[in-house]
């Protein structure tokens, strides 16, 4: 196909053919049936990108329907005005998946619990034993030791055995939900070192998590049973980094 010769009307006008079919998707049997009513092209190429603009696109753009819509009588500048508004679409369904799931879901990458007065950021810290944990324990079979943590009680508190929490752009493998000691006004991570050489860490109270995928880089994490009231934290690991991993915390409360 040719380069699409886009015929871009005014936004007021895209806006007013989008309004007569507000909440209602332009689909490829909308096209097949204006295309039957010998509606004029520059319409049809009009009514697309007013669908497009208004988020309200659901074309399928498959060799198949392609060709459908071919068979059908669209001309080349119609085809192309299908395939144009594929990534815009794709956009839009994704963008819409992600509203249903977690509405008004901060931009920022982080993992976010939706209270009642809306969401809120957990706050990261970094767990890594260091060096001399490690020779200390060179001699030994295992040993467990504690990672300390500021402040006795992490900033998100939830009520909520099994809360569900929303992770946007983090990249990060081998997801657990594990349970911090508290002690004064610490925190702290227990951890378990096999005390031989190459020396790998474990952490002492951990479980797993269900991880689905919601729409693009937006993931949603839940422990995979109840958990009792106490802090806790979502851990991952670093990647390239030795024996260091990186987590969010919360508490569970009554």
């Amino acid at each position: 196909m040719r380069r699409l010769r886009v015929i871009l009307p005014a936004m007021t006008v895209a806006a007013g053919l989008w309004a007569q079919t507000a909440n209602k998707p332009l689909t490829n049997a909308d096209i097949e049936s204006k295309l039957a009513a010998r509606v004029p092209e520059s319409t049809i190429v009009m009514k697309i990108q007013a669908a497009v603009f208004g988020g309200f696109a659901a074309l399928d753009t498959s060799s198949a329907a392609v060709i459908a819509l071919k068979q059908k009588g669209a001309s080349e500048t119609v085809l192309d005005a299908v395939v144009w508004a594929e990534p815009f679409d794709a956009r839009t369904r994704q963008q819409q998946e992600l509203d249903r799931a977690a509405p008004g879901l901060p931009n920022s990458a982080g993992i976010y619990y939706g209270g009642p007065s809306g969401w809120a950021r957990l706050r990261s810290f970094l767990v890594w034993s260091g060096l001399s944990s490690n020779w200390n324990l060179s001699f030994r079979r295992s040993r467990s030791f504690n990672v300390p943590v500021t402040g006795g009680h992490a900033e998100v508190q939830i009520h909520d055995r099994q809360p569900a929490v929303y992770l946007r752009a983090l990249v990060s493998d081998g997801w657990q939900v594990i349970r911090l000691g508290v002690g004064g006004d610490r925190r702290f991570v227990q951890l378990i070192s096999s005390g031989e050489f190459p020396f790998r860490e474990r952490f002492a109270s951990s479980g797993k998590v269900q991880i689905t995928r919601i729409a693009g880089d937006v993931f949603k994490l839940q422990p995979a049973s109840p958990l009792a009231a106490g802090e806790y934290a979502f851990c991952s690991t670093v990647s390239g980094g030795p024996n260091s991993g990186v987590c969010y915390g919360f508490g569970v409360q009554r």
